[in-house]
This record gives structure tokens, sequence and C-alpha cells, in this order.
């Protein structure tokens, strides 16, 4: 029982956002690091993320049912009741709204409620309806960095505006190249996802495009001294090779294989990034 409601959670989903919560929160803890404030800080985020996921399953079951990626999800398969499902979600999320809410700040509260609502509320169903739901969708998945300053500062600073742009281009190029990849599960659920409404090469071309704008805005922390010229060179090698991959892509017929190598690739990249910034090289 334990492992389905592990499940519905979305593990992967929450790993992800954690990622970008503690590049973001010791990228602001420049002189002081409150150990306290991070567990909560990343505990709360997560339990609210956790939630966020146990709803977007209620929501899309039928969906889900249609898609070879998710039809084996739990509540395809009516392994739990949708009540004990809805009361689970209710009270993780409670608790992750309570954690920041009282233990870190009310700014990160409301950020993580905005995130939850844009996701939840928006995203869910706009994605039924229109290709500009991924955008969207990219606003929620941008909130953790700005929660995580926030977590540390109790303000929107302007770095942590730089990220929360950053990581939407990051995330524009990461989701169109699942898009790509999982375009017949999109199709069979009759979804209108960019590739399936422009196509394949133009969302190719769109990858390309995030990945400059990802590459170039990332200039901006060392323009504005957040971060030194050592992070511009070494988050600058990876970048490079990523934008040369999706250019190659471009023109490449067998779609899954270079649209996963990008997909892989933003992992790595993510990843990296926030290491560099929790480094945070001042030269």
């Amino acid at each position: 029982m334990m492992k389905y409601y592990l499940e519905i959670i979305k593990p992967r989903i929450i790993l992800g956002n954690i990622i970008l919560i503690i590049g973001s929160f010791l990228f602001s803890s420049r002189f002081y690091f409150d150990v306290f404030l991070f567990i909560f800080t990343v505990l709360g985020v997560s339990l609210v993320i956790a939630s966020s996921c146990v709803f977007n399953n209620i929501i899309d079951v039928e969906i889900d049912a249609k898609m070879n990626r998710t039809k084996n999800r739990v509540l395809v398969k009516k392994l739990l009741k949708p009540i004990p499902v809805y009361i689970f979600g209710i009270i993780v999320g409670g608790f992750g709204f309570f954690i920041l809410g009282f233990l870190v700040n009310f700014l990160s509260m409301f950020l993580s409620i905005i995130g939850f609502i844009i996701y939840v509320f928006i995203y869910t169903f706009l994605k039924r309806t229109s290709i500009y739901s991924t955008f969207i969708g990219s606003f929620s998945g941008s909130i953790p960095s700005l929660i995580g300053c926030s977590a540390v500062n109790n303000t929107i600073s302007i770095a942590s505006i730089c990220l929360f742009i950053i990581f939407i281009f990051w995330q524009m190029s990461h989701f169109y190249a699942i898009s790509i990849m999982y375009i017949e599960d999109y199709k069979n659920a009759n979804l209108p996802v960019f590739p399936v409404v422009k196509g394949i090469l133009k969302t190719k071309k769109h990858i390309f495009y995030y990945i400059i704008c990802f590459s170039l805005s990332s200039f901006i922390l060392t323009f504005l001294t957040y971060l030194g010229y050592i992070f511009i060179f070494l988050i600058s090698i990876l970048n490079l090779y990523w934008l040369y991959i999706s250019y190659i892509n471009i023109k490449e017929k067998n779609h899954f294989k270079f649209s996963s190598r990008i997909f892989y690739l933003s992992i790595i990249i993510v990843i990296f990034f926030n290491i560099l910034i929790s480094i945070n090289f001042r030269f």
C-alpha cells in the first residue's frame, strides 16, 4: 500500500525540484548557512510538490489511461480509491504550506501556493486545450528557485528573478524534448502539445532557440556580478555541447534518439548549473 502512495507523489519530479531549491538556497546563502531553515525549506516545498502531483494524478487519470507511458499508474489501475487519495493530497499539501509559512517565511508559502495553483488548476487543464500549456507549466516548475532564494532573504531579489527566467528557458527545451520522445502517446491522448500541432521540425527549432536563450541568460548572473567568470566558462562548455546536439537534431530523422539525448543532457546541465551557483564563484 505504501509503495502506491509513494508512486503517486512522483518522487522523480520532487527530486528534480529539490535540485533547484538547493541550488538557489545555497546561492543566496553567501555569508551564513542556516541548516534548519534549509531543511524546512526543502521539506516544505517537497510536500507541496508531492501534493500537487497527487492531484495531477487524480485529474489526469483518463488521459493517463490512453498513454503507454502512464497506463500502468496506480490510479489508472485502480490500486487506490479516490477519496483516500484526495485526503492524502490535502494532508501532505497542508503540512507543506504550514512548514513554509511558520518555519520558513510567509513569502515562501505564498510562492508555493502560486506554484501549486498554476500546476494543478491552470497547467493541468490548459494542456487539454492549448499548445502553450508547457510555457505556463514552466512557471510552476521554476518557482522552486524563487522559493529557495526567498527562504534566505525573505524578498524577491533581482538574482532570484534571473534564476526564475533562466529555468523557464531550461524547462521549455527539456519538456519539448520529452514531447517529441512521446509524441505518439500525446496523439493517442488527443493532447495538443506543441509537436503534435506545429510539427516535430518546428519543435526542434524551438528547442534550439530555448537553449540559446538559456545559455545567454546565464551570462546575466555574471554581468550583474552575482557570479564570476569561472561560472560562465564552466557552464558554457556544457551549454555549447547541448546547443550542438540540438542543432544536429534539427536535421536528424531519428527523432527519438537525439531528442532523448537532449533530454538527458538537460538533466546533467541543470544539476551542474545548480552545483556551480551553489559554489558561488565570485571570480
